[in-house]
């Protein structure tokens, strides 16, 4: 369902002119869209225990496409190959060292690896090390019949070493005919080639000494740059730059950096060469100006908490939260992953949702997570269910997953909190003032959920605890990890690491799920008829407390937040969003 909230490295392919790859960064699965971005299939993972840093589309056989990847740490690399647009991966070759760049030239496909550059004349099929190649190769470049490949202190044109001036370790790359640029991000230093490499010159723009976090080229030969601190002085140069004519004038683009962020990758479809695509660390946008921006991507996000107001689902991430009326309807409208984007980036540190909740009428509360310079929580509140936010309470320390309000009182409001001496902050003046509370024991919690009356559950790393004045004592009822419960009258459901317990008596007495394998339990919910829904890291199970069914189809098992309607159960899911389930 969405939301587009994610950037990535991209890959186009003539072949589909449409099609659009995206590989999120550090991800271990590939989205697809076939149309210019407007809706998104659901991913497929490649591999466990790796880490997505590349990707390469076959500009003849859309179909095709490689990702470049390595262990988790470091240590061995991979290059993954799928043949039906995404849906499924092999792995093709293997490296002992790390993998971090793939790139198709033809028919032959390459792999940058700490090794060096490893060559395929069969899509994949074998491999070979390219004698002479550079050990320590970080990125290739493909550009007609040409390969650029950079290491951390040169240049190459194949095997053969180019004539790059200065000390600069290359971090960015980039190739457009006869133009090649290269850049470091501190100190802004660049250098620029006119000739394909054979001779180059250092490349200075208005930002001065300011780091350059961005340099690229577009498809249509213009160089992209972007600073990353503003100089000093009234006229600061905190800016995104553009050169038509090889770097020697530029023009700011001032809209560019407060709408979509810090670049990370761009293009063109191949049937809009005149739109530029731009990956941001919080979405994937289009523009043709760099002054207008429409948003087309991707689901890439964590989802850790979800609720309802009015005809409004929101979902809190760990870059913002959104909402969506389109997600409660039947049939969604074209554009329905979208959820909406008010023509500004969101801070993408220091702007993780903790948990969301609703309260009457259009009003919703989340919480914030921040540095200050430790870990800080905000309390905000929104009036018009979930568009915008205001402050409600002081900064307090902690961090947290999970807010809940009494359904009775809402002016009585929960946070679970962490890495503080609190468990639970309680608000009796709807969020205006935050309580610590500490449980002898608790040692912080994990989740917090309100039940009926004063009462109130707190999850904690040291077991369940029990309130019924809520929040300002509580009694520990359940041993063991529990990183979340979901209550129905007098039963309740605590799920946490290999742990799924019931009770049937609000809480008196525990008996084990059967049938539950051994997993780390986030989420718990009971659908309207009753029955409970749990979610772990690597599955989501459908049971009646004695019984229990691994829910099919689901493309991203790691679940993270559980939220059921009348009409539908919907998943937040740990790197792909949202996606719902009709229950009636």
């Amino acid at each position: 369902m969405g939301p587009n909230a994610s950037g990535g490295y991209l890959a186009f392919t003539p072949a589909a002119p449409s099609r659009l790859y995206v590989l999120p960064d550090g991800a271990r699965a590939v989205f697809r869209s076939d149309d210019h971005g407007i809706t998104w299939a659901p991913p497929t993972p490649f591999a466990e225990g790796v880490s997505g840093s590349h990707l390469a589309a076959d500009p003849h056989d859309a179909n095709v496409v490689y990702v470049a990847a390595s262990v988790l740490g470091g240590g061995k690399g991979y290059v993954y190959r799928s043949t039906d647009g995404a849906r499924s991966f092999r792995q093709v070759f293997d490296d002992p060292a790390d993998i971090y760049d793939v790139a198709v030239l033809g028919r032959k496909v390459y792999a940058a690896g700490a090794t060096g550059v490893f060559e395929s004349q069969d899509r994949g099929a074998h491999w070979t090390l390219v004698k002479g190649s550079p050990a320590g190769a970080k990125r290739l470049v493909v550009d007609g019949d040409a390969l650029f490949v950079a290491t951390d202190n040169a240049v190459y044109k194949g095997t053969v070493k180019l004539p790059v001036p200065g000390d600069i370790f290359v971090e960015h790359l980039a190739a457009h005919g006869p133009l090649v640029v290269a850049s470091q991000e501190r100190d802004g230093s660049a250098v620029i080639s006119t000739d394909g490499g054979r001779s180059w010159r250092a490349m200075t723009g208005p930002w001065g000494t300011d780091w350059v976090s961005y340099l690229g080229i577009t498809p249509g030969g213009d160089i992209q740059a972007q600073t990353l601190e503003p100089s000093p002085g009234p006229n600061a140069r905190k800016n995104t730059w553009v050169s038509h004519d090889n770097g020697r004038h530029w023009t700011a683009q001032p809209k560019a950096l407060p709408a979509v962020d810090l670049y990370s990758d761009l293009g063109s479809f191949p049937d809009r060469p005149q739109e530029l695509v731009i990956s941001a660390a919080a979405g994937i946008y289009t523009t043709s100006d760099s002054a207008k921006f429409r948003r087309i991507g991707v689901p890439a996000v964590s989802v850790g908490a979800l609720a309802v107001s009015g005809s409004s689902l929101i979902a809190g991430t760990s870059v913002d939260s959104y909402r969506s009326t389109s997600s409660m309807t039947v049939k969604p409208p074209t554009g329905y992953q979208d959820w909406g984007w008010a023509g500004q980036a969101p801070p993408t540190i220091g702007n993780v949702i903790g948990g969301v909740a609703s309260l009457p009428g259009k009003d919703v509360a989340r919480v914030r997570i921040g540095f200050c310079p430790d870990a800080c929580i905000w309390l905000e509140r929104s009036h018009d269910n979930g568009s915008s936010w205001r402050q409600t309470a002081d900064v307090v320390p902690g961090s947290s997953r999970s807010m809940a309000v009494d359904s009775r009182d809402p002016n009585k409001l929960y946070v679970a909190t962490y890495l503080t001496d609190a468990s639970v902050y309680t608000s009796t003046d709807g969020g205006k003032t935050l309580t610590p509370r500490v449980y002898d024991g608790a040692e912080g919690a994990w989740a917090v959920t309100a039940g009926r009356g004063d009462e109130v559950w707190i999850s904690t790393p040291r077991g369940l605890f029990h309130s019924t004045d809520a929040g300002v004592t509580a009694t520990k009822v359940l041993d063991g990890n529990v990183e979340n419960v979901a209550v129905r009258g007098t039963e309740v459901v605590a799920v946490g690491q290999n742990l799924v317990k019931i009770s049937h008596d609000n809480g008196k007495t525990f008996t084990d799920a059967p049938g539950t394998p051994a997993a780390e339990y986030d989420a718990a919910a009971f659908g309207p008829d009753g029955s409970i829904y749990v979610g772990s890291r690597t599955s989501l199970l459908h049971g009646d407390g004695r019984h229990w069914t691994t829910v099919s189809g689901l493309p991203d098992r790691d679940v993270r937040s559980l939220l059921a309607t009348r009409d539908w159960l919907f998943v937040g899911t740990g790197s792909s969003g949202v996606y719902r389930l009709p229950l009636s």
